[in-house]
This record gives structure tokens, sequence and C-alpha cells, in this order.
């Protein structure tokens, strides 16, 4: 899949405080944040992430909210359902993920509440999801969960690398040097691969997966330098942790004063800053 570098283009991103949306519950109303851009991270994010599963043999019953501990651990829940079926346990072959925040499923298959105790499925995940069974159509009202505008995480996708503590700072691939630089007026997009070539385009990446970054219209690979630990132009794919955008890249900063050009993209493991894709 190919990529084209962006053009400098002057862009201002608008991080507003979070407003509190209610949240329907037994008929208690009860506020629940709004995430923002700030925590919208490859990884976990500041606080829970909810979803709707959906019974697809009627619009009546079986209906249920999920409460994951982050958004992280709803995909690798998701993960685990899918590596399941694979590997042939047919249980819950009806669970869809139609978005990151909605599901569908067969009752008569399978019911989902039980993938979470099913010791063939996600029983590690078991003290990090929740299954809430929500009222019946026309009985009550209906749980209303917030939206969270976060970019889904998909394999082969394109995406631009964002810092989350400097939302005007991306990750751009300046040719003259072949190196990854923080830039304010720049940025490029990059397409993020899980190494695992068994793991078809368009699957959900978890913070486990190994993943291959590269740029532009001319896939250049990028990879770590070793002497000083920079992202540049590497020969070869270079894998990488996905969980690493959220602790183990920093910025390099130029001893003189660069107003956009901050300095290279270092690796660190442990002690960087949070990245998102864009």
């Amino acid at each position: 899949m190919a990529f084209a570098d962006v053009k400098p283009i002057a862009q201002t991103v608008d991080i507003l405080p979070p407003s509190p949306t209610s949240i329907i519950s037994n008929q208690k109303e009860i506020l629940v944040p709004q995430l923002t851009a700030m925590s919208q991270t490859p990884g976990p994010s500041t606080g829970v992430f909810y979803a709707y599963a959906k019974y697809i043999g009627n619009d009546t019953t079986a209906r249920y909210l999920i409460t994951f501990a982050t958004r992280e651990t709803a995909d690798t829940w998701y993960r685990a359902v899918v590596d399941s079926v694979s590997a042939g346990y047919k249980k819950f072959a009806s669970v869809k993920r139609v978005s990151p925040q909605f599901y569908t499923f067969d009752v008569q298959e399978g019911e989902i509440r039980d993938t979470i105790t099913d010791s063939k499925v996600a029983p590690a995940l078991h003290g990090q999801v929740f299954f809430t069974l929500l009222n019946d159509r026309d009985q009550r009202i209906l749980s209303m969960i917030p939206v969270l505008n976060y970019r889904d995480h998909i394999n082969g996708d394109s995406f631009s690398i964002r810092s989350v503590t400097q939302p005007d700072t991306y990750w751009y691939y300046d040719t003259s040097s072949n190196t990854v630089l923080a830039h304010r007026s720049r940025r490029s997009l990059f397409t993020i691969t899980i190494a695992d070539s068994q793991r078809a385009l368009g699957a959900v990446i978890i913070g486990t997966d190994q993943i291959l970054i590269t740029t532009a219209t001319t896939g250049v690979n990028i990879g770590i330098n070793c002497d000083e630990n920079r992202l540049n132009r590497s020969a070869n794919p270079f894998s990488i942790s996905f969980s690493s955008f959220r602790k183990d890249f920093h910025i390099g900063y130029w001893e003189d004063d660069h107003p956009s050009n901050l300095g290279p993209i270092i690796r660190s493991p442990g002690k960087g800053e949070m990245w998102e894709l864009v």
C-alpha cells in the first residue's frame, strides 16, 4: 500500500476540556466524562471503554452494554474471540465487530458474556471486562454510552502519528536525512502492518503485536539506528511492538532552537512519551 508525504500545512488542533455525558443505568443518571483527543492513545485510554452487543436474531432481547477496563482491553478481548474460532472452537463464531463500540452475536450459538469465563477464549480478562444485560426493547430507557472518537487501529491502514502531550507535533519522514523527525508544520503518513503475515489485512491491531512501519509512495522501511537509536530508513523490514507508541519513543531535541523541526524521534524503551495514531 502506498502513501505520500503530506506537504507543509498549517494545522491547529483544538483540545477541548472534558464535558460530561449522561448514562442512564437502573433509572439513575450517572455522569461519565467524554474522552478528548488528549486521551486517544494507541494503548490504554485513561478511562473505561464501552461497547454495545446485540443479538442478531431479533431487535428485542439479549442486548448488552460491555464495559472494558481500557480500549486496548476491548481489542485484546476481540482478538481472543477471533483466535479461538480460528483454532477450531466455533462456539463464538457468530461474534462480529461492526465497529469499535458495536458487536453482534447469535445467542443460539454462544452467549457473548460467556467469552470471559470460557477457558478456551478470554478467561485472563475476567477481571477487566463485564457485561450488563440491558432492558428489552420498549420496556425501559436504553443506557447511553459516550461516543469515543478513536481512530480504529486496523492492520494495513495509514496514519499520521501525533504527540499526545503536544498535539501539534507529528512524525515527519525527512528524505534528505532519511530520518523521522518531530515536526510542527509537516507530517508524513505511515502504514502500520502486523509483522505476522498470518494476520489478514483489516485485522484489529493490539498492543502485543509486532508491527512494521513504512512510508509514502516509496515504501521506505522505518527502523532503528543502532548507534543513536533514531528512527530512520532501514534496508529491511524492522519490527517493533505496537505498544511502543505509548512508552518507547521521545523527541531528541536539537541544541539550537528550531520552532518547527524539533528533533529526531529517539527510541528509549520504557522512558518515552505517548503518541497516538490519527
